[in-house]
This record gives C-alpha cells, sequence and structure tokens, in this order.
C-alpha cells in the first residue's frame, strides 16, 4: 500500500483537477445564465419569470436581436474564482431594474421610428389604397414610438428588473453535483493509471 500512495503525484492531480473545475464552473455558469433568457426569467430557488415588456416592437421580454443573451460570457477564469458577466452598457439597467432619464438623443430616435412605422400605408387586397379611416391610421408601433417620442427631456422611465445573472442556489448545486463526478473521474483515472 506504501508503494502506491508513493507513485501517485498528489499535487499534479490537485492542479489538474482545480483547473478543470474551474473550466468546468465557468462553462456550466455562462450556460445557466444564458437559460435566463430562454425561460423568460432567473433561476434561483425557483424560477421567477420576467414582468412582460408593452414594448410591440420586441418580439419577446428582453431578447429581441440577441446582443444581451451572446454578451454573457466568462470574463475571469483560475483556480480560486471564476467570473461570469456581461458588457453591453444596458445590462446592469435590465438585471437590477432602475431608473433612466428621457434624453434629446432618444426622442430623436423614437420620432425616427415613427416615421418608419407610421409611413407604412395600408393597402386593399387589389394593391389600391384603402380608403378606410380605420385602415389609415398609424399601427400600434408606430403609435408607441410617437407615446415615446413625445416624453419630455428629463422625464424618468422606471425600468422593471429583469434579472438574468447572479447568485443561485440551482446553479450552486449543479457545480456540487458536477464537481463530485469531476473527482469521481479523476479518482477512477488515477486507480485505473496505477493497476496498468
Amino acid at each position: 500500500m506504501a508503494n502506491t500512495i508513493q507513485s501517485i503525484n498528489f499535487d499534479y492531480l490537485k492542479e489538474n483537477l482545480l483547473r478543470d473545475t474551474a473550466r468546468m464552473a465557468a462553462i456550466e455558469s455562462v450556460k445557466f445564465f444564458k437559460q435566463s433568457f430562454r425561460d423568460g426569467g432567473f433561476t434561483d430557488t425557483a424560477l421567477s419569470k420576467w414582468q412582460e415588456t408593452d414594448n410591440p416592437l420586441k418580439r419577446k421580454t428582453m431578447f429581441n436581436s440577441g446582443v444581451l443573451m451572446d454578451s454573457v460570457r466568462a470574463t475571469e477564469e483560475s483556480t480560486k474564482r471564476v467570473v461570469v458577466s456581461s458588457d453591453t452598457v444596458y445590462s446592469a439597467i435590465h438585471n437590477e431594474g432602475g431608473v433612466i432619464t428621457v434624453t434629446a438623443q432618444m426622442k430623436k430616435y423614437w420620432w425616427t421610428q415613427y416615421m418608419r412605422f407610421a409611413g407604412k400605408v395600408k393597402t386593399a387586397k387589389s394593391g389600391k389604397r384603402s380608403q378606410s379611416k380605420d385602415k389609415q391610421k398609424p399601427s400600434t408601433k408606430a403609435e408607441f414610438c410617437k407615446r415615446m417620442a413625445l416624453m419630455k427631456v428629463g422625464s424618468k422611465i422606471k425600468i422593471p428588473q429583469r434579472q438574468f445573472m447572479g447568485e443561485s442556489q440551482t446553479l450552486m448545486s449543479r457545480l456540487d453535483e458536477k464537481l463530485g463526478a469531476k473527482i469521481a473521474e479523476y479518482w477512477e483515472r488515477t486507480q485505473e493509471s496505477l493497476t496498468t
């Protein structure tokens, strides 16, 4: 038995296990946080659904272009800690919630969007312009853009918290399970190498 223990390089095993575990934790954490966008909410002990958006320009709450979800990545990965973050300018306001102030630039953007959507005239099946007044009224998208453009500079808009990353007991439990499996895998490989 004494010969077996001497032939195992525990320091080498420890360093490899720590490195592999950090990599596994980074990959699993990024996957877990990106899952928030697919689930439409954040999971700590249970899924907490996000408040639905009333913005008709969005196809799905917090998922229009996918830029925010794609920005979630591991920014630090070492044997001491793993850091996962999102680097878009609007990450924090969505994850934590808060208030934004209407600016002249925002108003200009919304007027441009209004003109884009209001400029579409509805036509009849024959291809002629519709003469009906209700069919000539601006679309829901155009009305939304107009409402946003008419807000006064300095007005406040409350952005509800739609957390997509943070501390999660569910994530920690999954990482514990995977760590246990990784240790068992290392131990099995070590035993196999000793018998060959």
